[in-house]
């Protein structure tokens, strides 16, 4: 397969970002996209002159010759445009998180348990980022020896009266902060260390009514590491999200953000830095960050050449369990089983 056609449906801040980084690939051609809103539209076909633009995409799939789909809706609308991208057996990439909740995303899995020829993926884009890279490249070389404990975090300073849009109604978005920000940080977590085995949460809406601020949990993970995980939109003087990440290990440590990673190995006594410039390889272009360019890159490839991406519906299926988890156990106030079963 040479070149493939790519269908957008939403045309919201993330979908505009992939249309743009997709329209600048040579062997891409974005032919068609599903927005209701018309202003949109027509603002994306004023520089795409030879888009196709539909109000309904379903109508999209009948009409277009689609080997991809992005979905780049609001939350609640993922699974169900999944499915249908499933049943017409279109490749798909769906932006994080997976659903609203884990029951949403149950008919999707089994769906996808038939027909696991369709190649699809999530929009963890925090596994293309040069400094969560190396990290966890780091760990997996066991130089630091065994994680045992961390502390980890993901603030913004995004919300500070009350928000307007559907991330603060919890039936489209699923939930607040977490759900829609910090799943980043549960996705780069079992990215780096595994399926978390229980969880004991706590959380706090204050500028918000119908999602958290505020959220907490302590954390078990399978392969015995333990910590926390706080996460808030709603804390001063973090103009960009951001991830922190620190890992106290058997024979030194390692702290990671966006930005930077440090570790101190304790057979050379001595701290190792590494900026995100000192690691950058380069993109075909930059976006919004490299990361997205590298995550459209590895899908494109994906659909290419046939091959399942590693970030796929059943490994954002596990992210939205630990969210669940957490949510339930903040609600009843006790510690919470992660159960990864699809009901």
């Amino acid at each position: 397969m040479e070149n493939i056609n790519v269908g957008i449906i939403g045309l919201g801040k993330m979908g505009i970002l992939h249309t743009g980084i997709l329209n600048s690939f040579d062997d891409v051609n974005v032919v068609a996209i599903a927005e209701k809103e018309k202003l949109m539209s027509s603002n994306i076909k004023k520089v795409l002159k030879n888009v196709n633009a539909y109000t309904d995409y379903q109508k999209m799939f009948s009409k277009e010759d689609l080997d991809l789909v992005y979905i780049t809706t609001p939350t609640a609308f993922h699974t169900n445009i999944s499915k249908d991208c499933v049943e017409s057996g279109i490749n798909f990439f769906v932006e994080k998180p997976l659903g609203i909740s884990k029951n949403d995303c149950n008919d999707l899995i089994k769906l996808m348990n038939n027909k696991k020829d369709v190649i699809n993926m999530v929009g963890y884009c925090k596994h293309f980022v040069d400094t969560f890279a190396k990290a966890k490249e780091i760990l997996d070389s066991k130089i630091l020896g065994e994680p045992l404990y961390l502390n980890s975090h993901m603030y913004v300073s995004q919300l500070f009266s009350k928000g307007k849009g559907w991330r603060y109604k919890r039936e489209s978005s699923g939930g607040g902060v977490l759900n829609i920000l910090a799943t980043h940080l549960v996705d780069v977590l079992l990215w780096y260390f595994g399926d978390i085995a229980t969880v004991s949460g706590s959380s706090k809406s204050y500028y918000s009514n119908e999602v958290e601020d505020f959220i907490h949990s302590y954390l078990t993970f399978d392969k015995g590491l333990e910590g926390y995980l706080d996460a808030s939109w709603s804390v001063r003087n973090y103009r960009l999200p951001e991830i922190r990440i620190e890992v106290q290990c058997s024979e030194g440590m390692l702290v990671v953000n966006d930005d930077c990673l440090k570790y101190y190995k304790d057979s050379e006594e001595k701290f190792t830095t590494l900026y995100k410039q000192d690691l950058y390889s380069g993109v075909e272009v930059d976006i919004g960050g490299p990361e997205y360019t590298r995550e459209n890159r590895h899908l494109v490839n994906c659909v290419k050449n046939n091959k399942k991406s590693n970030i796929d519906v059943f490994y954002g299926y596990k992210v939205q369990c630990v969210n669940d988890a957490i949510y339930k156990s903040a609600e009843e106030r006790k510690t919470v089983d992660v159960d990864y079963g699809v009901i």
